[in-house]
């Protein structure tokens, strides 16, 4: 049986920032605050996520944009769905991300990705990620987001975390660190952001700042 590595996506492989920026450019162009749109984007992205019963992330998202227009007093958000949507299928991976990927692969490790998304938006990220990754399991079968501790719990039943060398790798230290420190498993934060430090009661784990370091470490 393989030693195993499981990613977040969002922020660790995959670069989300363009559709923060495309939510600031459209309040800019309307002559509302930028800054002020992507708070209330990002807020209710959480709200939604983790505020009421599960729903998928396509339904989440145009939620979210008519959450947008009541906070701005708009009505323009809730046409850009499309957009958003396509900006999401077109997320492109960080510089260091598929030569580690490449690396891993290589060195003989299974590749598995554990995401707040969905089928159909993973299809498309798998693609950008050269389908160097072996699996995934993303919120729409868990029927909860991260960092519902449940989330974890499937996915570690359905890729047998328990009886493999395992270490899982992300950016989101409230979404991933924390719960996997529940569960006991080995853990390496992406610290992209140069974040100071984390909290010691997440310990231990390895700090990295990209992933060109994983095949060594």
């Amino acid at each position: 049986m393989r030693d195993s590595l499981t990613f977040d996506c969002y922020g660790t492989l995959l670069d989300t920032s363009p559709l923060y920026d495309f939510i600031g450019n459209v309040a800019q162009n309307h002559g509302l605050s930028s800054q002020k749109a992507i708070y209330v984007f990002s807020s209710y992205e959480d709200r939604l996520m983790y505020g009421h019963d599960f729903m998928p992330y396509e339904k989440l998202l145009k939620e979210v944009l008519a959450y947008c227009d009541m906070e701005m007093n708009s009505d323009i958000f809730a046409k850009k769905y499309d957009d958003v949507i396509k900006i999401h299928r077109d997320f492109k991976p960080f510089p260091d991300v598929l030569p580690a990927l490449r690396q891993l692969k290589q060195k003989g490790y299974e590749l598995l990705v554990l995401s707040n998304s969905t089928h159909a938006f993973m299809k498309w990220h798998m693609e950008k990620l050269e389908n160097l990754l072996d699996d995934s399991f993303v919120a729409e079968d868990a029927k909860c987001y991260k960092p519902t501790l449940s989330f974890f719990q499937q996915a570690e039943e359905k890729f047998l975390i328990k009886e493999k060398k395992h270490c899982h790798i992300a950016k989101g230290y409230w979404w991933d660190m924390v719960p996997a420190k529940k569960l006991g498993w080995n853990k390496i934060w992406v610290n992209r952001t140069g974040l100071l430090q984390g909290r010691e009661s997440e310990q231990p784990y390895i700090t990295v700042s990209d992933l060109l370091k994983l095949p060594q470490l």
